[in-house]
């Protein structure tokens, strides 16, 4: 039979692997040493079932590999729990680890410096949580660990701001469930308390006192003696007090005897263990002594003088017996330290019992005597140090230790009964009796103190040795053996032998011991101290006799025993033949020294009193049985007798007055008992009996004295429970006290009276425990006791209504102290009555008098046992509850009312007080309104509050639906019950938004929110029921706007908190809002036609939307499931409503045949705009969306009707949410940039313009102003207010809320906004420096205050600003940045929607180059690749999860016309080649066909590409998207007319500039002139004409004949525009650059002449016409100075040939026209040492061509340079040099290869942005330079200071290895005009160098830096006007170039 799985069983359903398990097929489960596992099922070897970790996963693991544990299975839930069996701090300590684990890794990932504590204290809780597993350690320990765990988790949870951990006096979790809410407030309170304070009453295990107790113990336990005897000896520890250094030293316990030999322990080291002892009842006044010393003083046994024993017989000696007749004890020394801050600081930490700390040890200083000296401590340490080295000693003393723990020894005993130390310990008493004597302690210790004497020497010639000899004796002089104790550790003596010292008459003993003798032989004992000489001759010592002797009587006279003090004994000498050891006729004799009496010498017995010795003791008796205090001992010897003398009477009770307190507690019991003895026999008269009660009642007062005796209460307690007898003393004591009451306005009987109500407890105890024993003895009386008990307690509620000022202290003691009555009298007296009893006192006394005494009362009775029962509570309640409401009415007392309330709610949670719904039904029915009132009333600030709303919950908490019924059926008036469900919804709400608990009290505020589910449950109910109709409207929306806060509430949202947190709040009380979300949703659907007024309506308060909004956006699935159907509802109600409503009317539904809405627009805007605003501040996702937009969708799929409508606002939603979701994502994450973001806030504005949302528009209109004004765009800052300026009207119309600015808020007219905005949006263009459109927004304004509002003040300030702007706008010092424009395109999904797939164009920020740009752009995204090539990606590019970018440069094209002319100023027209442009242009060569090797322009062709962004920049973003794109292409020919046009046109534009302004600067003009005059000298126009101009061409292309002669035209037009130039040239030149004129003189006419002769003369324009002069060399010429002078604001010269680069910037920042000239060998330095780029000049070509020409010839060297051996054959300057020659050279090479370039680039480097530069008009498609070139060039150095960190960077050039290695001498120079576009790359040829990060690098190029020495080694400094900075860097050019070009820098 095949074997089947069967169900596990349950005590095998939880184990734990041992081993690893991997599994051996797919139905195993992988298992760790550690995983715990469920078992559901086993077969066989197998078990069946999941591990913890993933318990979706279930398979097989082998049985041996798990070990059972045992473990509890919860089968009461839906599905079965099986969860270990471990302590519950055990499974806290495991929870709270796995929390702290993932809390942990987030702190280490934040780097926050709570890791260290956590990461410690979970290492500290592991091993704490291992040690309480291994079940080892005892149950007090294990104690001591838990309160140690609990208290080091609730401080780490503290530190790091979790949840507050509540526990109860055990250290246990509280349980909500079983636990009231005002008693888990105050837990919560306290427990916050505590960590405040940082302390914690969880620090040890609590003891069951309830305060400290009054004893301490000390455990002194002897660790090591380093004392070396010669002989046995004893050392004697006590404790004393006072300063033995003055002397002044007094035992305060028992000695602790230690016997001492000079081998110590060593043969029983055991013996060691035992050398410990418990110093026990100190009392706390005793340590509070300054000064406490342990004393031990060590005694030599032996004879006189000590000898040095024999080693070899050392065994013999130990083991020799000695005997008091053989051996004397003689000083040796004292062990002695100071204890008293050991004490006091074991005092401040000290514990109840060991908890296993290592113990610190002490050293006690051994300080030796001499053989003569004595053990006076005064006089032995005067002559000592405490520490001093004695050379004969040595370091000598006594290691022990010593703890302080707090109670005594029978405390301790009882308290840790497995503690060692305090079990088989001897203990030392302390020399007096305890603080606190119970009933049965006896103790009768006579404790006696040898001081000192005096003794004269007699017949000897020196001071006798004196020993003392104590014996006690009794009344016939026999010894009583066996009762004398030298201390503990040593067994009794029979007697008593002081120190002896050597030949001393005045000793000093200071030696104390005890007697402790029976009481019957105690009275009649003596004590008999008998003088001894010892000699040191052993034989004559052993004859030696006492020879004299001293005794004291234990009892006096009067029969009080001897007093505590010192006694001067009288010295007797004896007379040896008379006197015999036997005789006691000694007796009769005075034994004591009396003041001012005079000793008789007489012989009497043998016995002689000695005038001249005297010997002084001192006693301190310690008996619970005989009394030193004569008064005491007539009271209690006249009740022993029985006497009836009434006059003896009276005596022995005023004498009672006169006994001290302390005597008087001693004897409490034996007081009490002859008291009340006394009371019951007495047969006399009332006053007798009243007197006996004053002497009860003042014993008990003071037994009862908080300040004295409080510790005696215990004792009280105990003597009535277990030694009282009086058994007819109740009726006595009724009898009196109620005599007593009555008589209370009395004012001779009005302080017995008070006393008597402060010890009404203990008058009552006796009245009831007498009345039980008479009961057990008789048992009857029982109807007469209760009777005449009654009359009593109604006496005393009868005094209640006195009002005499003088009663006021009675009546306040008496309803003190009547509710400590309770207890005892309910035992044997009606507990119903007692209640009407207590409520007539109550009720009784005047409302104004003693109220807070009264409320006291009141709660002392709630905590009673009386109130716990049901009948009571009917009786008591009832009137607490008048009293409560009316102070709560008047505001009084509040502190002791919401007192009262909770302690009586938590007193009605209980489980053990009965039936409570009657109570609960009479609290809310008639205080809930009043508590309520007050909440609603107090503020957060009150620190009440909390208590407040901790009983309103209680009482919700514990009110059935039946109370929430009968609560409300008591409205009758429907108005009143409106009243109290607003104000119950106000405060419920006002908890919610503001609570009153700290966000850690997670337990309280979770409880709170089930009593507020419970509440708004309960008002659905009724809301439903009856405020339907008529329809109360403010409760319906009040009910609203409650639960939906409360859903929303943070201490809800269960995804914010932890899985376990999570999961206790689900098992405990599920998700509270969904359930709250149904009840609102049912609530809705049951409004019927009354939905429209929370649709649609001018009153926001009353719409729905937004709250309904907020909660449907809850991340829980089934929630938004069930609330998003309420809009569609919604939608409805709108779209039926009735259409032509009165504005004055709420909305209503259309009803019959009336005209429906038919829209739902004002839902709409609702939706929009709560939508905005609620995505921006954390709610919904893509989930929501998702959800809305099906469920939704569908429902208007399903009505015809709303269909369309329906759709097209779902698809409005869903695309304002996908957009305000991008927007949060981006805001919210950090690494996002300003621009991104600015980005995402177009996206939004886009659409909030397209759906004409002018509100929404505004508040990110405002969003992005901030945003740019927080990057300093103030440009753009400006265009996005303009914005808002635009959707207002010169009129003064009110505004519109939708219109209305955030930053001006009391404007409320169109024309005052737009006025304030336009001047704010002026000041942000001013300083933008767009001054341009500032001077638009001030003609607006013009206008406007010169036609409109007519304000001339106004106009004048405006018209004085406007000429600021036109100034700033000519002024060339005003450098303004003309921003360069650059391409960037996104592909992949990897960028956010609103950037995938698209493409943008950028405005620079000011001097921005491409290779900064692209830096921050890739700094943006730091994941993406940057694309090499300018071909389109392909699909998969597109749609790859990554990220790809191109950037590029691109160029403008001039959109202003007007602003093209010559005429127009540069300061002008630049600006407008750079602003309000909309159209770019970029462009890619090609080869087409095969490539000429000769002529690459023959088959160079150019794809130029249009680009139309969707708005002009600048505007409101530095960025827009592309939103059209064209490409042209442009043949060889075509290229050539276009380059060959511009270059003329420049040439024109430039010669009618410095014709018609002669204080320009001339270096552009002669860069541009030299470039085209040097270029053609090597070729220029020459290549054009290889190309173009030949036979071949002519016939292959006989459609281009037209174009051809176009072309020739161009070249000769070109000649005369040259010549105008140079003339005007020439009359401008000055000494520095004469030569470089005549060279271009020169080489003009060379042109020229070849020029005419090929293509005829051109005739020269009409207005260049007069500036033309003949041209000749100006070396022919002599420079005067004036010329010099007045060029020199154009060229700066120094004295100095070795400028550095840093003059020349100084020079180009500051130039100044004053400076001496520099020198032309300084300037052709200057020039040579620049970049060729920045020497750029050239013919009319745009900048994408020239640049173009640069880059394709660069594979062929450089043409168009001159030969190496080219010369200039004039000489410059006076006395130049072979070395001047050569940097002629080098300057004429350089402005060579810039003959011929084109026009300045559109897309201007810095240094091209000269304030007086000119620049000719620009076509609309040109060719950028940067789009051929490498896509991420090195940036160019910077001039202004800003860009200073420019300066220190090495320059370097990027060279592609593909290049010629030899130039092309059949090319013109590099930028000719036949160059191609600057910086052009055929794609069939080799790449553009990579950036660094670029996807596909190619590994064919190379990069290098070249500094400026490597091609120089002189400096030289620029002339000021020149910019020393190139606008592209060329090619490096080949190692075997001929030619050193030094424009490659």
């Amino acid at each position: 039979m095949a074997m089947s799985w069967t169900p596990a069983r349950d005590r095998e359903k939880y184990g734990v692997a041992i081993y690893n398990f991997s599994g051996i097929n797919d139905s195993c489960i992988k298992l760790n040493v550690g995983d715990t596992v469920q078992i559901l099922e086993e077969l066989g070897g197998w078990y069946f079932g999941y591990a913890h970790y993933n318990k979706a996963l279930r398979g097989v693991f082998p049985k041996s590999f798990i070990q059972i544990r045992d473990c509890v299975v919860d089968k009461t839930g839906p599905v079965e729990v099986v969860t270990a069996r471990l302590p519950h701090i055990v499974q806290e300590v495991t929870a709270v680890l796995r929390e702290w684990g993932v809390l942990l890794r987030k702190l280490y990932l934040e780097r926050s410096k709570d890791f260290t504590l956590l990461r410690d204290t979970m290492k500290e809780l592991i091993a704490l949580r291992s040690r309480i597993l291994s079940g080892q350690l005892p149950g007090d320990e294990l104690k001591q660990l838990k309160y140690r765990i609990t208290h080091g988790i609730d401080q780490v949870n503290a530190q790091l701001g979790l949840d507050l951990v509540v526990r109860d006096e055990s250290g246990n979790i509280l349980k909500h469930d079983i636990t009231s809410a005002v008693k888990l407030f105050r837990h919560h309170d306290e427990a916050a308390e505590r960590l405040r304070k940082n302390e914690s009453s969880n620090t040890r295990v609590p003891s069951v006192r309830r305060k400290p107790h009054l004893a301490w113990t000390a455990h002194v336990s002897i660790k090591n003696i380093i004392i070396k005897v010669p002989e046995p000896s004893e050392i004697s520890l006590g404790l004393y007090t006072g300063d033995p250094r003055e002397g002044r030293e007094k035992p305060l316990t028992e000695a602790f005897v230690i016997p001492w030999t000079d081998d110590g322990y060593n043969g029983h080291p055991d013996l060691l263990l035992k050398l410990q002892c418990l110093f026990t009842d100190l009392s706390t006044a005793a340590l509070d002594e300054n000064n406490l010393w342990l004393i031990g003083s060590v005694i030599r046994l032996g004879s006189m003088a000590s000898k040095e024993v024999d080693p070899r017989r050392i065994s013999s000696v130990s083991g020799k017996k000695i005997t008091s007749n053989d051996s004397m004890r003689r000083p040796f020394g004292i062990v002695m330290l100071d204890m008293t801050n050991i004490i006091k600081q074991q005092r401040s930490s000290t514990r109840s019992t060991n908890d296993g700390q290592e113990e610190a040890q002490f050293f006690a200083v051994f300080n030796p005597c001499g053989e003569k000296e004595t053990l006076d401590l005064k006089k032995l340490l005067s002559s000592r140090s405490d520490n001093a080295r004695d050379n004969r000693t040595g370091f000598q003393g006594i290691w022990f230790t010593f703890q302080l723990v707090n109670g005594d020894i029978k405390q301790l005993q009882e308290d840790n009964p497995h503690y060692v130390a305090f079990r088989d310990v001897p203990v030392c008493l302390r020399l007096g009796l305890s603080d606190v004597i119970m009933p049965g302690d006896v103790r009768n210790d006579l404790y006696i103190t040898l001081l000192s004497g005096e003794f004269s020497r007699g017949a000897k010639t020196c001071d006798r040795s004196i020993e003392v000899t104590v014996r006690i004796c009794d009344e016939r002089g026999i010894m009583i053996p066996g009762v004398i104790h030298q201390g503990c550790g040593k067994g009794p003596l029979d007697e008593y032998r002081s120190v002896t010292y050597h030949h001393e008459g005045k000793p000093r003993w200071a030696e104390t011991f005890k007697i402790a003798l029976p009481i019957e032989e105690f009275k009649k004992a003596h004590v008999k101290f008998a003088f001894r000489h010892r000699s040191t001759n052993d034989l004559k010592d052993k004859n030696e006799k006492p020879y004299a002797l001293s005794f004291v009587k234990l009892m006096q006279s009067n029969g009080t025993t001897l007093l505590n003090t010192e006694h001067e004994l009288i010295v007797y000498k004896i007379d040896g033949k008379k006197w015999t050891d036997g005789d006691y006729n000694y007796l009769s004799l005075p034994w004591q020294r009396v003041n001012g009496e005079e000793l008789v010498k007489s012989w009497n017995h043998g016995l002689a009193p000695s005038m001249k010795d005297s010997f002084t003791i001192s006693t301190i008796f310690c008996s619970t049985k005989l009394t030193q205090n004569a008064e005491l001992l007539r009271l209690l010897e006249w009740g022993w007798s029985g006497s009836q003398n009434r006059e003896t009477l009276e005596s022995c009770l005023q004498g009672l007055r006169r006994v001290p307190s302390e005597e008087l507690m001693v004897f409490l019991q034996d007081t009490l008992d002859v008291l009340l003895e006394i009371l019951m026999n007495n047969s006399t008269d009332d006053d007798s009996d009243n007197k006996v009660f004053e002497a009860l009642i003042y014993v008990i007062t003071i037994a009862t004295d908080k300040n004295k005796h409080e510790a005696f209460q215990p004792v009280l307690d105990t003597y009535i429970q277990q030694n009282f007898h009086a058994t007819l003393a109740y009726n006595k004591l009724i009898h009196v006290l109620k005599y007593y009451v009555e008589e209370g306005q009395n004012t001779d009987l009005q302080e017995t009276l008070k006393k008597a109500m402060k010890c009404l407890q203990y008058v009552f105890k006796f009245i009831i425990r007498s009345r039980q024993l008479f009961v057990e003895l008789y048992g009857r009386g029982q109807e007469e006791f209760e009777k005449s008990l009654q009359k009593l307690l109604e006496a005393m509620a009868s005094m209640m209504k006195h009002t005499l000022d003088s009663t006021l202290t009675v009546q306040a003691h008496c309803l003190k102290y009547i509710t400590t009555t309770i207890p005892d009298i309910i035992t044997n007296f009606d507990s119903v009555t007692m209640s009407h009893i207590l409520v007539k006192m109550i009720d009784n006394l005047d409302q104004k008098r003693i109220p807070k005494q009264k409320l006291m009362t009141v709660n002392e009775i709630v905590h009673s046992e009386l109130f716990k029962i049901p009948d009571c509570r009917r009786v008591l309640l009832p009137s607490f509850i008048n009293h409560i409401r009316r102070l709560l009415a008047s505001n009084d007392e509040l502190d002791l009312c919401v007192k009262i309330l909770g302690d009586i709610l938590d007193v009605l949670f209980s489980k053990d007080v009965g039936d409570t719904s009657e109570d609960i039904s009479l609290l809310s029915t008639r205080l809930l309104e009043d508590i309520l009132s007050t909440v609603f009333k107090m503020t957060r600030e009150e620190p009440l509050i909390c208590k407040f709303v901790s009983v309103l919950v209680s009482l919700f908490r514990q009110m059935s639906r039946l109370h929430f019924e009968n609560f409300f059926c008591q409205f009758q008036i429907l108005e009143q019950l409106c009243n109290f469900l607003l104000e119950l919804l106000m405060v419920v709400e006002n908890l919610v938004k503001d609570p009153v608990f700290p966000a850690d009290w997670a337990e309280m505020i979770l409880l709170e929110n089930s009593v507020i589910v419970k509440v708004l449950r309960q008002c659905s109910r009724i809301i439903s029921g009856r405020m339907l109709e008529p329809f109360q409207e403010s409760v319906w929306r009040s009910f609203f706007h409650c639960a939906i806060n409360f859903i929303t509430q943070p201490s809800l949202q269960l995804e914010n908190f932890t899985q376990s947190k999570r999961n206790k709040i689900l098992h405990r009380y599920g998700d509270m809002r969904r359930e709250t979300a149904l009840e609102v949703k049912s609530l809705w659907f049951s409004l019927g036609q009354h939905k429209i007024r929370f649709v649609a309506g001018s009153d926001s308060k009353l719409c729905m939307v937004g709250p309904f909004l907020k909660m449907t956006m809850l991340p829980d699935v089934e929630l938004r499931r069930a609330t998003i159907p309420i809009f569609f509802d919604m939608m409805q109600c709108e779209f039926y409503s009735l259409r032509d409503q009165g504005k004055d009317l709420p909305p209503d539904m259309a009803r019959n045949n009336q005209k429906i809405k038919g829209k739902f627009n004002e839902f709409e805007n609702e939706m929009l705009e709560k939508l905005d605003q609620l995505v921006e501040s954390g709610h919904g996702d893509e989930h929501y969306r998702e959800v809305f937009q099906n469920m939704i969708g569908a429902l208007c799929e399903g009505h015809h009707t709303m269909q369309e409508s329906g759709h097209k606002l779902v698809h409005t939603v869903t695309r304002l949410m996908d957009r305000l979701l991008q927007y949060r994502t981006i805001m919210n994450t950090p690494d996002n940039s300003a621009e991104t973001r600015m980005s995402c806030i177009v996206n939004l504005l886009d659409f909030y313009s397209e759906i004409n949302r002018k509100e929404l528009y505004l508040r990110y209109v405002y969003k992005l102003s901030e945003l740019h004004l927080a990057c300093d765009n103030y440009t753009e800052a400006g265009y996005t207010l303009r914005q808002h300026a635009n959707l207002l009207r010169w009129s003064p119309d009110p505004l519109s809320t939708a219109l209305r600015s955030p930053h001006y808020h009391t404007i409320d007219h169109h024309d005052e906004l737009k006025e304030k905005l336009y001047e704010e949006i002026i000041s942000y263009f001013d300083k933008g420096k767009m001054w341009e459109d500032a001077l638009t927004l001030c003609k607006e304004l013009v206008k406007h205050y010169e036609e409109v509002i007519i304000d001339y003040v106004k106009l004048s300030d405006l018209l004085t600003r406007m000429a600021v702007f036109y100034k700033n706008i000519m002024n060339p010092q005003n450098l303004r940045p003309e921003p360069e424009y650059f391409r960037v395109a996104y592909y992949g999904r990897g960028f956010p929607a609103f950037l995938q797939n698209k493409v943008f164009v950028y405005r620079g920020n000011g001097f921005e180059r491409l290779a900064d740009f692209t830096s921050r752009i890739l700094d943006q995204f730091p994941n993406a690749e940057l694309m090499k090539k300018l071909t389109p990606p392909s699909y998969e590019v597109k749609e790859s999860p990554q990220q790809f970018l191109q950037i590029s440069k691109v160029d403008c094209a001039m959109q202003e016309e007007r602003f093209s002319s010559a005429a127009v100023s540069e300061q002008i027209r630049s600006y407008y080649r750079a602003n309000h442009v909309k159209t770019f242009t970029y462009s890619r060569p090609f080869h087409r066909g095969q490539k000429d090797p000769t002529n690459e322009f023959a088959t160079l062709c150019i794809e130029k590409t249009t680009l139309q962004t969707s708005y002009s920049l600048p505007g409101i973003l530095r960025c827009f998207p592309v939103v059209k794109t064209k490409s042209v292409e442009l043949s060889p020919l075509e290229n050539a007319l276009e380059t060959m046009a511009t270059a003329n046109t420049e040439v024109y534009d430039l010669a009618r500039q410095y014709a018609a302004d002669s204080t320009l600067p001339l270096h552009p003009l002669t860069r541009k002139v030299s470039g085209i005059v040097d270029a053609a000298v090597m070729g220029g126009i020459s290549n054009y004409e290889k190309a173009f101009l030949t036979d071949e061409y002519i016939e292959s292309h006989p459609n281009d004949a037209d174009k051809l002669d176009s072309l020739r035209h161009l070249i000769a037009s070109q000649v005369p525009l040259l010549e105008a130039a140079l003339s005007i040239h020439a009359s401008r030149v000055t000494e520095p650059v004469a030569g470089l004129h005549d060279h271009m003189v020169t080489s003009f006419n060379k042109m020229k002449a070849q020029v005419q002769e090929k293509y005829g003369e051109a005739e020269m324009p009409e207005d260049l016409k007069i500036e033309v002069r003949p041209l000749r060399l100006q070396s022919q010429q002599s420079v005067n100075n004036d010329q010099s002078a007045r060029s020199s604001h154009l060229y700066s010269s120094h004295d100095s040939v070795e400028a550095d680069v840093g003059e020349l910037l100084s020079l180009r920042e500051e130039p100044r026209i004053d400076k001496p000239r520099m020198s032309f060998t300084r300037g052709l330095h200057a020039i040579s040492s620049l970049s060729s780029d920045f020497m750029f000049m050239g013919m009319s070509l745009s900048s994408s061509q020239s640049s173009l020409s640069r880059l394709s010839t660069s594979g062929k060297g450089y043409p168009g340079t001159l030969p190496r051996h080219h010369k200039i054959s004039s000489s410059i300057g006076n006395g130049s040099s072979a070395k001047s020659g050569k940097k002629e050279k080098s300057l004429s090479r350089l402005l060579r290869r810039d003959s011929f370039s084109s026009q300045r680039e559109p897309s201007t480097q810095w240094f091209d942005r000269s304030e007086s530069h000119l620049n000719p008009p620009q076509p609309i498609f040109e060719l950028t330079e940067q789009v051929t070139a490498p896509l991420t060039p090195e940036r160019p150095k910077r001039i202004d200071v800003e860009r200073d960190r420019y300066l220190s960077r090495p320059r370097s050039l990027t060279i592609s290895s593909s290049l010629s290695a030899t130039p092309s001498p059949s090319l013109g120079s590099r930028e000719s005009l036949m160059s191609t576009p600057t910086g052009s790359i055929c794609e069939e040829d080799a790449p553009p160098p990579l950036p660094v990060k670029m996807r596909d690098q190619d590994g064919d190029s190379v990069s290098l830096r070249l500094s400026a020495m490597s091609l120089h080694a002189t400096k030289f400094v620029f002339p000021s006007d020149i910019s020393p900075e190139p606008p592209e860097k060329p090619p490096r050019p080949d190692k075997n170039h001929n030619h050193e070009d030094p424009s490659h820098l």
